[in-house]
């Protein structure tokens, strides 16, 4: 007996092992023989001698009596009877099964929601990428450059939300910040006046607030929102009006108000804790409401959400919501026939093995409205993907390499400067004392042509429905000048030059 449990755990465990690790390993275990030994018991009688008495055989145990066998209780080893099957185990849940919650951070209008997991994103190998995606914004222009934080080593997570995109005033941002609330004060003043602006902090209600202003003339103030310091963690940067009810707080009679979203953000991490994995969780909605006409090669869904893991070598999802079970049906079909023949008939030949190799490794699922795009990515090609993306970005908001390059060796400087954390953003630049780049963003931008005044969207109106009033910043990236909106100014050989006497802004919404 000892010698086959012996050998059933020596060429057992190995297996179990590794078929618990999920390796995938064909291991070949050397034979073990064990030598059976024969044991005889020592009989006290032939040891001691005949001197002891012989001892009565103790009567035997009354059996218990085993009832006869029915249907309900068949004998052992009755092989008629119905075996029960063990319940198969529940599938463990895949990545981006959940749908993600960032929609319950932002304002109840916004229609794009974005939250980045700072703290898992920032130590892997295409983090850089990451950061050269949200590069070209205005307000990481702003806030982040200008105020001399890191993006990924200062903040635990960002939100990013707005009713239109293409609006920078319309945006809202939020986030969890490692610093001291003293340090991240400074860091925006400083931002404030690399834009030739000034913020008069003030307290209400127990939160300290400031709105940068226009140092020359405090009304010509285009830019209506507010940095609003939530407690020691959470920070955001929001309109004016919906200063009211964050001041006085949750109302669950009102519904989703700003002040219901504003709770939610300070418990930040338990959003990003539904997806833990999640690396940055993204959505937009009612795309087609906000399209005025659509001509594309493939059908356009009505929403989307993004889940990209935060692992070097990251899993991405992809779910759309189409209006219809016909319009996901369709897509399904030109994922599969049109697609294809798309790589095929218009990528270059050099790139097209790459662009069939990822089509190729992508699942794609389908119940119903919806359709769920997954694949996991290697290293390489997630930096590949994310560097594609990044200078798309750029290109939209007409930022040349350059310019580009420029910030993120600013960047790259400054935290050398700090000694990797050691040491704060005031510190680190009064060591460097070489001012921040010239901020093409900093004027406001030209309207669009047909825009005409409007007040900005209430609580819960629809999105983009109103401008920010009069001529709104952020308009059209394809008109004249160097820098979206047509800014006078901008890039020349390379280099950024400084920006001429503001024009006369707005009023002020």
């Amino acid at each position: 007996m000892l010698a086959v449990l012996g050998s059933v755990a020596v060429h057992g465990l190995p297996l179990i092992s590794f078929a618990t690790c999920s390796l995938g390993l064909d291991i070949e275990m050397p034979e073990f023989e064990f030598e059976l030994t024969e044991v005889e018991f020592i009989d006290p009688d032939q040891e001691l001698g005949e001197g002891i008495p012989e001892q009565p055989e103790p009567e035997p145990e009354p059996q218990p009596e085993v009832p006869p066998p029915t249907e309900e209780n068949p004998e052992e080893g009755d092989s008629e009877g119905p075996e029960e099957e063990p319940e198969p185990e529940p599938p463990k849940p895949k990545f981006g099964d959940k749908k993600s919650r960032v929609d319950k951070l932002g304002p109840a209008n916004s229609n794009f929601f974005m939250l980045l997991n700072a703290k898992k994103v920032a130590g892997l190998a295409y983090a850089e990428s990451v950061i050269e995606i949200m590069a070209a914004l205005p307000d990481f222009r702003f806030i982040i450059d200008g105020g001399g934080f890191h993006p990924l080593r200062d903040f635990n997570y960002m939100v990013i939300a707005s009713p239109d995109i293409r609006d920078v005033s319309q945006t809202f941002l939020a986030v969890e910040y490692k610093l001291p609330q003293s340090e991240l004060k400074d860091g925006l003043d400083r931002a404030a006046q690399g834009r030739d602006q000034t913020i008069e902090w003030e307290e209400r209600s127990g939160l300290l607030m400031g709105n940068p202003k226009p140092i020359g003339d405090p009304s010509k103030d285009w830019d209506p929102r507010w940095f609003v310091f939530l407690d020691d963690k959470v920070a955001v940067y929001v309109r004016e009006e919906f200063l009211p009810s964050i001041i006085s707080g949750p109302d669950e009679a009102k519904g989703k108000t700003s002040g219901n979203f504003v709770a939610n953000l300070t418990r930040m991490r338990t959003f990003a804790a539904r997806e833990p994995k999640a690396g940055m969780q993204m959505q937009m909605r009612d795309i087609h409401a906000s399209l005025k006409s659509a001509r594309a090669p493939f059908t356009i869904p009505d929403a989307f959400e993004i889940m990209a893991e935060a692992a070097d070598a990251p899993e991405l999802v992809v779910k759309l919501e189409f209006l219809g079970d016909p319009d996901a049906e369709k897509f399904e079909g030109e994922w599969k026939e049109l697609l294809p023949r798309f790589i095929d008939d218009k990528v270059p030949i050099l790139m097209r093995g790459l662009a069939r190799g990822l089509y190729e490794q992508i699942e794609i699922e389908r119940a119903d409205k919806g359709v769920t795009l997954r694949s996991e990515f290697s290293k390489t090609q997630a930096t590949l993907i994310l560097d594609q993306i990044a200078a798309g970005s750029s290109k939209m908001l007409r930022r040349t390499p350059e310019e580009m390059e420029q910030l993120k060796q600013r960047r790259r400087e400054l935290w050398d400067a700090r000694e990797n954390g050691k040491l704060t953003p005031s510190a680190a630049l009064e060591k460097l004392k070489t001012p921040a780049p010239v901020d093409p963003s900093a004027l406001p931008p030209a309207a669009p042509k047909g825009s005409g005044s409007g007040s900005p969207p209430a609580e819960g109106g629809t999105p983009g429905a109103a401008s920010s009033g009069g001529d709104a910043p952020g308009g059209d990236a394809n008109t004249p000048g160097g820098v979206p909106g047509g800014v006078p100014g901008g890039v020349v050989e390379g280099k950024i030059e400084p920006l001429p006497a503001a024009p006369v802004p707005p009023p002020a919404p």
